[in-house]
C-alpha cells in the first residue's frame, strides 16, 4: 500500500494491546501504575505504538478489551459492531488495522466450530465498515515463562496451534485486504510478566517481529 501521508492505524484486541487512557480503565491490563511490572509508564512501550512508528505511521484508535474474547461465546466479542466501528474516529478512517485477539478463546476452550465462525465474521465486519483499511491478524502465541504464576492456564494454551490453524483459514479465505502476521517465530521468545503478556522488552521483540512481515508492504 502507497501512502503519500502517514497511515493511520487502529488496533482491535484484548489485554496484551490496552492501555489505560487509550481504552476504559476496566478494560485496560496496563496503566502507568503497572510500571513496577511491566518496565514502562506510557503508551510509547506498548507494541503497537512502537510498530506505528516504525511503519511511519499515525496511531488512530484502539479497541483492546482486557478478557475479551473473538467468539460471542466468550466475553466482549470482538465481532461487536460498536467495537469494530470504533476503529474509525469522527475525524479519520485506518488505514491499517491490526489484530491480535484469540488467546482468551484459547484459554476457556472456545469450541473451534464456534471459534472459526466468530472470526470469520470479525474479519468479514472489519472489511465492511472499513473498506479502505488492510488488516493484519496476528497468530496466538505465548513468551517465555515467567519468574512468578501464571496469567493464563499453560495447559490449556498448548492447544493454540488448533486455533492459529483456524486463524489461517479464516486470513486466507478472506481474500483481499486481510494479510497473516505469523508470530512463530516469537513463540516462547519473548520476555513476560505473566506468560502472556510482554514486558518492557517483550513488547520490543513484538513489535519488531510485526514489522519484519509487514514492512516491504506497507
Amino acid at each position: 500500500m502507497s501512502q503519500m501521508t502517514a497511515p493511520k492505524i487502529s488496533v482491535l484486541g484484548d489485554g496484551i494491546s490496552s492501555f489505560e487512557g487509550y481504552v476504559p480503565r476496566q478494560a485496560s491490563f496496563y496503566s502507568p501504575s503497572y510500571v513496577s511490572y511491566s518496565g514502562f509508564d506510557t503508551p510509547d512501550g506498548m507494541w503497537w505504538m512502537q510498530l506505528t512508528k516504525m511503519l511511519g505511521g499515525e496511531f488512530l484508535a484502539n479497541s483492546a478489551y482486557a478478557g475479551s474474547h473473538v467468539s460471542y461465546a466468550g466475553h466482549y466479542s470482538a465481532c461487536l459492531p460498536r467495537r469494530i466501528r470504533s476503529l474509525a474516529t469522527e475525524e479519520a478512517s485506518p488505514d491499517i488495522i491490526l489484530v491480535y485477539s484469540g488467546i482468551n478463546d484459547v484459554n476457556h476452550s472456545i469450541e473451534l466450530d464456534k471459534f472459526q465462525r466468530d472470526y470469520t465474521e470479525m474479519l468479514d465486519s472489519l472489511k465492511k465498515f472499513h473498506p479502505n483499511a488492510q488488516i493484519w491478524a496476528g497468530t496466538l502465541t505465548v513468551g517465555k515463562e515467567p519468574a512468578g504464576p501464571y496469567y493464563l492456564d499453560p495447559v490449556a494454551l498448548e492447544k493454540r496451534g488448533e486455533y492459529n490453524d483456524i486463524i489461517r483459514q479464516c486470513v486466507a479465505a478472506a481474500g483481499d485486504r486481510v494479510h497473516l502476521v505469523d508470530l512463530s517465530p516469537v513463540e516462547g521468545v519473548y520476555e513476560t510478566v505473566n506468560g502472556t503478556h510482554p514486558n518492557k522488552q517483550g513488547m520490543i521483540t513484538f513489535a519488531e517481529a510485526w514489522y519484519k512481515v509487514m514492512k516491504d508492504a506497507i
